[in-house]
């Protein structure tokens, strides 16, 4: 989940502050004696902002928790020496808990890098980030070398649970899922995402192609209150523009045989959901709304995760089977 949430806040940001500059071409008698009009110019020039996108991760792992933060300059800002590497980025705890997050490849905050612009990846040391729980108040600050500062707070969302599911089951071809999680106080919408295997060979007898595997959708319960999916046809509402129409028709009937899936629920809170709008993602408005203060803008987020495995075969099998609830 990690890497989607980063992925989707890259692929919506923008420019922030443009300034107009007007360059007048003093060449006005040359222009008469030539019977030409030369037009005025307007060259756009980039402010030159420094953006942070800092996001506490927590999993129902304690070990696997973590915090990223990826640090850049506004897109189209002219480039010299990049100072960013030197930054100093704290998170801190209300009870006096610090993490120094130290500068890492930067493949480790991106699923793929920028074809334009640069940046620099930061982490929390792994042998810190287990002492962070849901519920948690923490607050960040971001020292530039020029003595600037970002600042911003943000209390993760309280635990959750999926209900009754078990870690791996089996669940019958071609059947549908239901998923119910407890509500996830803090929470303003949950991220709902699976990632199958197996679908290209899979569903080749059937004549439907499957060019990825794994096959990865994206689902949004958009509200605190919403809190059931059902599985795997309401996942894919951000692929719904770029999945096959056929293999998502097949997916509105469940999984085929002798394929497995990944399914994570992620509650996340009102920075993130303020920051991570444009495309088909505007739960609350067109409009970003930055959590970072200070010498530049940018968020500071934090999101809950939970997840089981799904392996959808005949029985007889030696995993439990997946529970679902009886219609009537």
């Amino acid at each position: 989940m990690r890497q989607r949430l980063i992925s989707l806040s890259l692929s919506a940001r923008r420019i922030y502050l443009l300034r107009h500059v007007l360059r007048h071409v003093g060449l006005a008698a040359l222009a008469a004696l030539a019977g030409c009009d030369i037009d005025e110019i307007t060259i756009v020039e980039i402010e030159d902002v420094v953006i942070a996108e800092i996001y506490v991760n927590l999993a129902e792992d304690p070990t696997e928790n973590e915090i990223r933060a990826y640090l850049h300059h506004t897109v189209g800002a002219l480039e010299g020496v990049d100072e960013l590497p030197n930054a100093l980025v704290v998170v801190r705890r209300s009870d006096g808990l610090t993490l120094d997050l130290t500068v890492d490849v930067l493949e480790a905050c991106l699923d793929s890098l920028p074809t334009v612009g640069s940046g620099v990846c930061f982490l929390a040391n792994p042998a810190q980030t287990p002492s962070l729980s849901p519920g948690d108040l923490l607050e960040v600050e971001v020292t530039f070398v020029d003595g600037g500062t970002l600042l911003g707070a943000t209390r993760v969302p309280s635990s959750f649970q999926i209900v009754g599911m078990p870690t791996t089951c089996r669940l019958d071809p071609n059947t549908l899922l239901p998923i119910t999680w407890s509500r996830s106080d803090g929470a303003w919408a949950y991220f709902n995402e699976t990632s199958i295997l197996g679908l290209p060979d899979a569903l080749e007898p059937e004549g439907i192609v499957v060019e990825d595997d794994p096959l990865k959708l994206l689902g949004l319960s958009i509200s605190d209150q919403d809190t059931t999916i059902v599985f795997p046809s309401e996942f894919g509402v951000f692929d719904r523009f770029d999945l096959d129409q056929d293999l998502s028709t097949r997916l509105q009937d469940g999984l085929p045989a002798a394929t497995t899936a990944e399914v994570s629920i992620t509650a996340v809170e009102g920075n993130f959901v303020n920051w991570q709008r444009g495309g088909n993602f505007n739960p609350s408005g067109q409009v970003r709304v930055p959590s970072l203060r200070g010498d530049g803008t940018g968020v500071f987020a934090a999101t809950v995760n939970r997840g089981f495995d799904v392996v959808s075969s005949d029985p007889p099998s030696a995993l439990p089977d997946c529970p679902i609830p009886d219609p009537s």
